[in-house]
């Protein structure tokens, strides 16, 4: 009797030792699936962070995500991850590519304005000094090559004006650079000399000195643009490393998980051959004695197979730990580096949609609110107006009192004009002294009258400038979007000559326009 309760109790140790190996495998299989639900989360966010660079990566992408989320075995998510890093790798050559590109055509051009007999030496040598630089450091960054291209294109022409051409068309030279400079979206030094190079264009150049600036100019594209290329090639290289990481980890892992699940299966049949001997020898036991070695023995049998068994998991366990905080780590680091990225695109974005000056929207927010609004008018046949404004006589304020007065004044005019309209209005520096105001639900009489408060108070401003009180005014010209088929291009036109209009018949006024379809 004293054997069989013994025997009892040896197999409720067992039950219990049991019951703990499977609790402690349940805890080692959430564990695991916590963490690959970080690193799936991790690797999404990655794949957002590369969206945008091209349409096949997006594709390659936008697969991985989809597979991330429906948590799909190794078998497919290794082939998406391959064509994924071939995209990278094809993106980076497209880079290259079109970085030779624009490396020829500013060489071709540079070595062309160096043929031009009438260079001065200052202007050669420092032409000189370019194709130099150009042959050491390449260009890159596929935003910016459409503006180079058009700067030299622009040299180019300004090449054969360098003797003949008169102070006017000069000066007009000057103000088209200047509406390129705005284009522009630097950081730090390289902002810094392109605002030095600006207030130059703002003064009195002859031919000479403006291709010196204009070298000038270019030479800083060059540098910037070369810091972005390095930046974003660092950003790549980064991605693709890390990717090339998680790949390889997930790939040992899934390896090592199949040789842990097969012994891990064969450790359990044995426990259960075990069990089930155990259990044979109990129920065909004939003599006390025998029965009591059988036991001893398939107990030690089982108790060497659960401590096989438990090596094991702490075995997996273990390397499990190592894995996840190996991955932990790379993940975190770059965590922080796909955060910088977003940070650096949005100020990029923002500064691109802002004129520097007002810290008003500029010409190209006004064409993306302008594409909306036409969408809207399409849908909903509410009115739409569009102004547009311009300062009377500002070339008389920064020739008599500087530029420096003529920025004060758009900066006061701007801010005026942003609160004397309603909140839902869209007020927006065009370039130089002109303004464009967009009315959205707004018939051109209610457009009139907010502008004909603006104007009065824009009036009563009391300027002043070396102890001079200047009074300023300004011309308007307004049209009203009236057809499905008219688009508000053609009515920013319609406003244009309206204020055309204005100016030429005396100007401080407002001239209704009729709109004028396609």
């Amino acid at each position: 009797m004293n054997q069989s309760n013994s025997t009892e109790e040896k197999l409720a140790i067992l039950e219990k030792r049991l019951n703990q190996t499977i609790q402690s495998r349940k805890q080692l299989e959430d564990e695991y699936q916590h963490d690959w639900t970080h690193f799936s989360n991790m690797l999404t966010q990655l794949s957002y962070a590369c969206g945008g660079l091209d349409q096949n990566l997006d594709n390659a992408l936008t697969k991985l995500r989809g597979l991330l989320q429906r948590n799909s075995g190794m078998e497919l998510l290794k082939p998406v991850m391959t064509e994924s890093e071939a995209h990278i790798q094809s993106v980076a050559n497209q880079v290259q590519r079109n970085l030779k590109d624009a490396h020829e055509v500013t060489f071709a051009t540079l070595n062309w304005l160096l043929k031009q007999p009438n260079l001065s030496k200052s202007a050669r040598s420092e032409l000189q000094r370019i194709i130099e630089l150009s042959q050491s450091q390449h260009v890159s960054i596929m935003h910016y090559m459409p503006l180079m291209i058009t700067l030299l294109n622009y040299c180019q022409r300004l090449g054969s004006d360098i003797v003949s051409a008169p102070e006017q068309q000069s000066q007009a030279h000057q103000k088209i650079v200047l509406k390129l400079i705005t284009q522009l979206e630097f950081n730090g030094s390289t902002e810094q000399q392109l605002n030095l190079i600006a207030r130059k264009l703002k003064g009195k150049l002859d031919n000479t000195e403006l291709l010196s600036v204009l070298v000038n100019l270019l030479e800083t594209i060059i540098h910037g643009v070369s810091l972005e290329r390095q930046s974003a090639q660092n950003f790549l290289l980064e991605i693709s490393q890390t990717l090339g990481v998680v790949q390889g980890t997930l790939n040992q892992s899934v390896n090592e998980r199949g040789h842990y699940e097969s012994e891990n299966s064969s450790l359990n049949e044995q426990l259960q051959s075990n069990v089930d001997r155990l259990n044979a020898s109990v129920q065909s036991a004939q003599h006390l004695e025998t029965l009591k070695q059988e036991v001893a023995s398939h107990l030690c049998q089982l108790n060497e197979t659960l401590k096989e068994k438990l090596a094991l998991e702490e075995h997996e366990r273990q390397h499990f730990e190592r894995t996840t905080a190996k991955l932990n780590s790379k993940l975190t680091h770059f965590e922080q580096q796909v955060h910088h990225y977003k940070q650096k695109l949005a100020e990029q974005k923002f500064k691109s949609l802002q004129d520097s000056l007002t810290k008003l929207p500029n010409r190209a927010a006004l064409e993306e609110r302008m594409r909306v609004e036409e969408q809207r008018f399409k849908r909903t046949k509410e009115p739409v107006s569009i102004a547009v404004l311009d300062i009377d006589f500002f070339k008389r304020i920064n020739d008599n009192f500087g530029h420096s007065a003529g920025d004060k004044t758009l900066q006061v005019i701007a801010s005026m004009l942003r609160k004397a309209v309603n909140e839902s209005d869209f007020v927006c520096r065009y370039g130089g002294e002109e303004f464009v105001v967009l009315f959205p639900n707004t018939p051109i009489a209610d457009a009139q009258a907010r502008l004909e408060k603006a104007c009065e108070r824009i009036r009563n401003i009391p300027f002043k400038f070396r102890s001079e009180d200047i009074r300023i005014t300004v011309s308007v010209g307004i049209a009203e979007l009236q057809q499905v088929n008219q688009s508000l291009t053609s009515l920013f036109e319609t406003a244009d000559n309206a204020l055309y209009e204005a100016k030429k018949t005396g100007r401080n006024k407002i001239v209704l326009a009729s709109a004028v379809s396609n």
